[in-house]
Parts: structure tokens; C-alpha cells; sequence
């Protein structure tokens, strides 16, 4: 023991390692390693959008960004838990901004947060574990192991302020003298901030705690005075709203893409709304805010929560209300009406298949009475779009059958998410048919989209940029509506006028309106409204 114990001693002396066991230990260096690594083993998305005139200025201000980063999140006891969580966080988001092009923001993390484990487990892959195991495992260890020595508080304090403070005055002084050459520069490219690791994932939980915060009176608020359903004929009403999910307007046969993804759809007679945009690009924020009496423009999230939604206003029509889950959750849409998830079936293991959604409805008609009921699908929900089709919907091959894209080509990811609208086609054709051979009622649908979804282009992948940055595939959707021949004649709607309404631009801010002016409800209220069904029942026409 004695001579293992000088042995060690001789080493140390020798090649100096009890100078690197202190370096090691002194935690003013594990902080400075972690500013480099999250610099410059989590940035080269940033690095890569930035022009060569202003990269060496916005590295070093981005380094100075990230020491004040490290240092306000890790004094004291917070320096090793805090410092982890920062590192394989700040991994994360790099991995899925390299591979999928995504921004960084409150509404992701929301995305994140709200996630079901089936579409957890399309995105946390192989790959995704490595890229953790490759880059995060090291600094963390770093930290972890990190065993500083006992010092007096005072002298802590003391050194702990005077390092935040120089970084401080550094910063400062640096975004001067470059303000000049980097303000107009990131003013006119305001998407890298999402880019900018990890000030983006900071700053988008800062966000995202923000926005949960009680903000005063949480009572429930009811917005119509008076809700009426004006019957229009002897025959209860049945309608279905079919809440797809991730379809791009672009990629539909019916509003002209080359390739035939409407086969059923374009034989039947309904009226596409060709030129509607979403409420956002995710559906944690589309949802309840396309359900919601309010506007893209003042939506407010916990006002949507705290307030009555179409769905809530249907119901107190005398409806028999309805909500089918095929999708991770209704975002506090459905709460106050009979829900049913078809994802605790038996046969949803690796994730649900929306023909159990659609199968669900098999006894429509026995009782018949005014209903609404919403399906939510899982619909083209990605990255794994080779799971959202069936074996007889998959025309488009080879189909990418790679979460992660790597091994896919462009085309072959288009035809795996073409045939999930190949899908869908299918669904909604045999379910439009299976309405219109209910005799016994007026039978509708109305199927609208959440948002869209990018498919490589710009080396963009999947959804949920912030609205500002987002392209078109992100934010152009999908609607149509069906009304039975018995609907249309006492109803009395023409479907001229509203076919002529359904070409021209609209958005998720008229579905409140158009879904009471479907169901023929009249409510008494000083919200704004949008209605583009109203007009063109007979009354409004001739009128």
C-alpha cells in the first residue's frame, strides 16, 4: 500500500496531474468547458446560416451569450443539475435543428411537452440516442464528477460575482463595438435567433413558463348570451367535423397536385375550400385556437382555455356531443364534452390507425338525434408517415420507411406521406357514403386540417416553425365540406354560393362561425364572427 501510495505520489509530481486533478476540480474551468462545447459542438446550424461577413464577430458574441447563460444558471448547489439539464437540452435541439431544420421556441417545447408516447417514439431513435451518448454524456461527466474544494462563502460569492461581472462588462462592451456590422445584419435574419443554441432553448422556456402562469381571473367565461337551434326540418341533424392532422394544401388532387391523392374524394359532391390558411403551425396551438371564438391575430391561449369554444356552444344547442381522439389529446377543446380515445385499444401498439377511429362511428343512425361529433385523426402525422397508411392505400413506392429521413431519398419521403393522404382519402369517401345512406336524418361533414407540413424543402423538415418563418406547406391546409341531398333541400342551402365562397382566401378564424351557420345555431354574442355558410342558405340568397 505504502509504495502504490508513493508510486502515485512520484506520478503526480512527475507529470504534474495533481495540477490537472485541481484544474478539474476548479469549477470557473468546467464552466469554461461548457461554454465551448455548447458553442461549438451546438451550433453548426448557426454557424452554417450566418455569412462569412459576420461569423468570427457572432461566434465570439455567442460565446460571451453562452458564459452568461452558463454562469447565471449554475451558482451554488444548481451547478452540477442545472449544467446537465442545459447540456442535454442544448444537444437535443441541435440534433433535431440538423436533421429536421427545426426552430427552436415556446410553442416546440409546448410540442414537446403535449406529445403522445406514440409520436415520442417515431422522433427519440437510435440515431437521436447516439447523438446524446456522442455529445452529451462527455461534458456532463465533466460536471457530474466535478468535486471543487470547500471555500468560505464569502470568497464563493465574491469570486462567483466578480467572474458574472466581467462577462458582464465584456458582453457589453463587445455588442458596441459590433453593433454597427451585427444589428442591421440580424434584424434582417431574425429566424437565426432560433437557431442560436442555447440561448434558444433558454429563451423559449422562459416563454413557455410564462405563458402558464395564472394570469388573474381564472373563471370560466361564458361568450353567448343566447344559443338557439333554429330546426329546419322534421329529421335530427348528424354532422361530423374530421379534424385531420399535418396536411399540406399543396398535396391534394383537389387543388391540383399532379399526382391523384383524392381518387374517392374528387367523385363525390362536395365544396373545397381551396385557399384556407391555419391559426398556427402546430397542433398544441392550432387546435384550440381554431376552435376558439377568437381571431390568429388576438388568440390568447389561456383566455381559449377559459372561455366557451364552438364545440361547448354546440352542445348547449341541445346536441349530443361527441369527441374521438386519435391524435394525443383535444388541448382542452373537448373538455366539457363525452370524449372517447381510441389509442387504449388493443390494437394500437405501435401507434392507432385512424380506420379505428372511423370504424367507431358504425352505429350512427340506430338512435337518431341531433349530433356533432369530432374525429381527430393521427392522419399524416410525421416523421414515420410509412405507418399512417394501410397496405391497399400505399401506390406511391418505395416508400421512406426511416424516421430519421437518413436513408430516404426526397422522393421516396413524398410518397410516404402521399399515401397517408391516400388514406385519408379513403376514410373520408367511405364515410361520406356511409352518411349518405342514412335515411332517417341530415347528415354533414366537415374536414379541415390543423396545419401542414414540410418535406425537405429548404432543408426543412415536419412542422411547428414559428408562423413569421414559416413557409406555406406549414401553414396552407385543406377544407371541405358534404351535406346530404336532404340537408341541402331543407336546409336550404345552395351550394352555388357556396362553392363560389369556398375559391376565395379564408382561414381556421371563420370554422366557429361556418360550423354554427352549418348546424343552423344562432347564438346572441359581441364576439366577432366569421361565417361563410350563413350566406348562401336561401333565405340570406333571395333575401
Amino acid at each position: 500500500m505504502r509504495s502504490a501510495f508513493f508510486f502515485e505520489q512520484r506520478l503526480n509530481s512527475h507529470f504534474s496531474f495533481g495540477k490537472l486533478n485541481g484544474l478539474f476540480a476548479s469549477k470557473s474551468f468546467v464552466r469554461f468547458a461548457v461554454v465551448l462545447w455548447l458553442t461549438f459542438a451546438c451550433n453548426n446550424v448557426f454557424f452554417q446560416q450566418l455569412g462569412s461577413s459576420v461569423l468570427i464577430p457572432s461566434v465570439f458574441l455567442l460565446m460571451l451569450v453562452n458564459s452568461l447563460i452558463v454562469l447565471l444558471l449554475s451558482p451554488g448547489y444548481l451547478f452540477k443539475p442545472m449544467l446537465t439539464i442545459l447540456i442535454f437540452a442544448s444537444v437535443s435541439a441541435n440534433y433535431f435543428s440538423h436533421h429536421f431544420g427545426t426552430m427552436i421556441d415556446a410553442h416546440m417545447l409546448q410540442n414537446m411537452f403535449e406529445t403522445n408516447v406514440s409520436e415520442a417514439n417515431d422522433l427519440i431513435t437510435w440515431p437521436f440516442v447516439r447523438h446524446l451518448l456522442l455529445f452529451a454524456i462527455l461534458p456532463s461527466l465533466l460536471v457530474l464528477l466535478n468535486k471543487p474544494r470547500l471555500q468560505p462563502i464569502f470568497k464563493r460569492t465574491l469570486q462567483y460575482s466578480a467572474a458574472l461581472t466581467s462577462i458582464m462588462i465584456l458582453l457589453g462592451g463587445f455588442a458596441l463595438l459590433q453593433y454597427q456590422s451585427l444589428s442591421g445584419y440580424f434584424r434582417m435574419h431574425k429566424e437565426l435567433r432560433y437557431y442560436a443554441t442555447p440561448l434558444n432553448v433558454v429563451s423559449a422556456t422562459k416563454r413557455f413558463v410564462k405563458d402558464r402562469l395564472p394570469k388573474g381571473d381564472e373563471s370560466f367565461v361564458t361568450i353567448a348570451s343566447d344559443v338557439e337551434f333554429n330546426a329546419f326540418s322534421k329529421k335530427p341533424t348528424v354532422f361530423i367535423v374530421v379534424l385531420g392532422e399535418t396536411v399540406r394544401a399543396d398535396h391534394l388532387a383537389l387543388n391540383g397536385y399532379s399526382r391523384n391523392t383524392n381518387p374517392k374524394l374528387s367523385a363525390l359532391p362536395i365544396v373545397n375550400f381551396s385557399q384556407m390558411t391555419s391559426c398556427g403551425t402546430a397542433t398544441a396551438h392550432s387546435v384550440p385556437c381554431m376552435f376558439s371564438w377568437m381571431n390568429k391575430q388576438n388568440y390568447d391561449e389561456f383566455a381559449a382555455k377559459h372561455s366557451e369554444n364552438v364545440v361547448d356552444i354546440v352542445a348547449r344547442a341541445g346536441f349530443d356531443v361527441m369527441w374521438r381522439e386519435n391524435d394525443g389529446g383535444c388541448k382542452d377543446v373537448c373538455n366539457r364534452v363525452k370524449t372517447f380515445d381510441v389509442t387504449r385499444s388493443e390494437q394500437c401498439e405501435d401507434g392507432c390507425p385512424d380506420k379505428l377511429l372511423f370504424s367507431s362511428l358504425n352505429e350512427l343512425g340506430v338512435k337518431p338525434q341531433n349530433t356533432l361529433i369530432v374525429l381527430h385523426q393521427q392522419g399524416s402525422h410525421g416523421p414515420a408517415y410509412f405507418r399512417r397508411s394501410e397496405k391497399a392505400n400505399k401506390q406511391f413506392l418505395p416508400e421512406c420507411k426511416d424516421e430519421t429521413f437518413a436513408n430516404c431519398t426526397p422522393q421516396e419521403i413524398i410518397n410516404a406521406y402521399d399515401n397517408s393522404l391516400l388514406e385519408t382519402d379513403s376514410l373520408l369517401a367511405d364515410l361520406i357514403n356511409k352518411l349518405s345512406s342514412l335515411n332517417n336524418v341530415n347528415a354533414g361533414l366537415l374536414y379541415v386540417s390543423d396545419h401542414g407540413e414540410s418535406l425537405g424543402e429548404n432543408g426543412v423538415f415536419l412542422h411547428g416553425l414559428p408562423y413569421a418563418f414559416a413557409p406555406k406547406a406549414q401553414t396552407e391546409v385543406p377544407m371541405l365540406v358534404w351535406l346530404s341531398d336532404s340537408y341541402q333541400q331543407e336546409a336550404k342551402f345552395d351550394f352555388n354560393c357556396l362553392s363560389n365562397e369556398a375559391t376565395k382566401p379564408s382561414s381556421h378564424d371563420a370554422l366557429f362561425g361556418s360550423l354554427l351557420g352549418l348546424l343552423s345555431i344562432n347564438i346572441q354574442t359581441e364576439k366577432p364572427l366569421i361565417d361563410l355558410v350563413s350566406k348562401c342558405r336561401s333565405q340570406h340568397v333571395m333575401g
